[in-house]
């Protein structure tokens, strides 16, 4: 078994070719599968997103994630995993044009990851975030090592990756991240209706939402689902809303194609005035100054 250190620069090496020079965060797909190499020559400022099911390691500098109460600082050889998609802030720090920030992520094959989960002994449903990080010490390292590596010998990458990428899912789920990743594959209805409660206000940002109606589709009381929801995506019900419908309001201000009131009422605000300070509040300007950018 590699020394971390050793497992870190054989790492860095064998994504050497998709690094570029360059301000702000850029991704690089790469011949492997849902495989993309995210690089930066200089800090950024808090951005957000939506951080899909998928795996993520950080191979050089330092990036912060913060979604709703849960902040991770995930620095060299720190890797993270999400089982579903969630609003999220992030901010890289330290990066420059001499070592720039490189991080790694992996898009998620549900079914690949359900069937690797089969063949394991099964384990009690738990109450956990959506998101878990954890660090490339050990087999998992291993195993993303060989992943990656795989760019140096294309040729292999259709017939050993898919193999690589199972051992990978298999040596997450026994670490302390196999929660988290459970919750994609297992049955358990409590999870999946809390599931579908934050698909719903993602998929119907802009429609009003009344939680106790919410709560009762989830089977649960508005007290049980408030705790529920938050402990597992990091936001109150409102809150993961807000933060879907100002995404979707910046996205239609950087298209340019609308005035903010237009904006703030196709994503679902009944007061501009109410959208300007909320929007403000999560990205530092006012919409006005987005849309004329």
């Amino acid at each position: 078994m590699a020394s971390f250190d050793d497992l870190l620069t054989r790492l860095l090496d064998d994504v050497t070719p998709y690094i570029a020079e360059g301000a702000g965060i850029t991704g690089h797909a790469t011949p492997i599968p849902r495989l993309t190499v995210w690089t930066s020559s200089t800090p950024t400022l808090p951005t957000r997103a939506v951080f899909e099911p998928m795996f993520y390691a950080v191979l050089r500098g330092t990036k912060v994630l913060i979604m709703g109460a849960n902040r991770f600082e995930m620095v060299a050889g720190a890797c993270a995993v999400s089982s579903f998609g969630l609003p999220y802030t992030h901010q890289l720090t330290g990066a420059t044009p001499d070592l720039p920030y490189v991080g790694v992520s992996l898009h998620l094959d549900i079914g690949m990851l359900t069937r690797v989960m089969l063949d394991m002994p099964k384990f009690d449903s738990r109450w956990t975030c959506a998101v878990a990080a954890g660090d490339l010490n050990g087999p998992v390292g291993d195993t993303f090592t060989r992943v990656v590596g795989l760019l140096g010998t294309p040729n292999d990458i259709g017939m050993l990756a898919p193999h690589y990428e199972a051992e990978l899912y298999y040596r997450l789920l026994q670490t302390s991240m196999g929660d988290t990743l459970r919750q994609i594959g297992q049955r358990s209805e409590r999870f999946q209706k809390l599931k579908i409660a934050a698909d719903w206000l993602a998929a119907n940002h802009s429609k009003p939402v009344v939680i106790a109606e919410l709560a009762a589709s989830a089977g649960m009381s508005v007290t049980s689902f408030h705790r529920h929801f938050k402990a597992v995506t990091g936001y109150s019900p409102l809150a993961f809303q807000r933060q879907i419908r100002l995404m979707e309001a910046r996205k239609l201000l950087a298209a340019g194609t609308a005035n903010v009131a237009r904006v703030a009422y196709e994503v679902g605000y009944v007061s501009p005035s109410q959208f300007s300070r909320e929007y403000k509040s999560m990205f530092g300007d006012p919409p006005v100054a987005d849309l004329r950018r």
